[in-house]
């Protein structure tokens, strides 16, 4: 474990550096310093898609297994390792759901069809009319706005991470985000003329 000259132990942030290069340089106690730094958010990201907890630890599993044995391939650039491992861990959970496509059947697949679960004709088409207003103010939205909607919401990226993506602080980051969503509540109510 790294200490700092007082004996005291560094926060993540400064101590990462030295873990990712003693890490790269062979030090599996390094590695497993950084494993334990993220591996609650690894796990929570892909619990997240996969909704099933053991599935989940298995894939995290996975995803550190991968990144120990490709850490070669890892250029480091002054930033967290976290993004690195999320990138492996969505590739594991792709790769979860294709060989999954065979599918399990329970007891309620076995059970006669009934018309009344199967969603009704309006139903699908009011379903298609939403569906095409939320894209028609998507495409109205400012480029920017448009931008920190897909790294937060449809990509997960946290605050710190869009900001650098986005080269913004931050601050501007979170007030990006919330005009943008005000922006698309405000098109979608209006029936997307704003």
């Amino acid at each position: 474990m790294i200490t700092e000259a007082n004996g005291a132990t560094p926060s993540s942030d400064t101590r990462e550096p030295a873990l990712i290069t003693l890490a790269l340089a062979g030090d599996r106690d390094a590695f497993g310093e950084l494993y334990a730094l993220h591996h609650p958010a690894v796990l929570a990201f892909v619990d997240r898609r996969v909704r099933n907890r053991a599935i989940a630890e298995d894939i995290t599993g996975e995803t550190f297994l991968a990144a120990w044995s490709k850490l070669h391939t890892f250029t480091w650039r002054g930033t967290s390792i976290k993004g690195w491992l999320t990138t492996i861990a969505r590739n594991r959970v792709i790769d979860h759901y294709k060989s999954s496509q065979r599918r399990e059947f329970g007891v309620d697949d076995l059970l006669p069809f009934d018309d009344r679960l199967a969603p009704s004709t309006e139903t699908v088409v009011l379903d298609r009319i939403d569906d095409q207003q939320l894209r028609v103010a998507l495409s109205k939205l400012k480029a920017p706005q448009l931008e920190v909607l897909a790294r937060r919401f449809l990509m997960q990226y946290s605050v710190a991470e869009t900001a650098q993506a986005m080269d913004r602080s931050e601050g501007a980051v979170k007030t990006l985000q919330f005009r943008a969503v005000a922006s698309l509540r405000t098109k979608l109510q209006m029936g997307v003329a704003a």
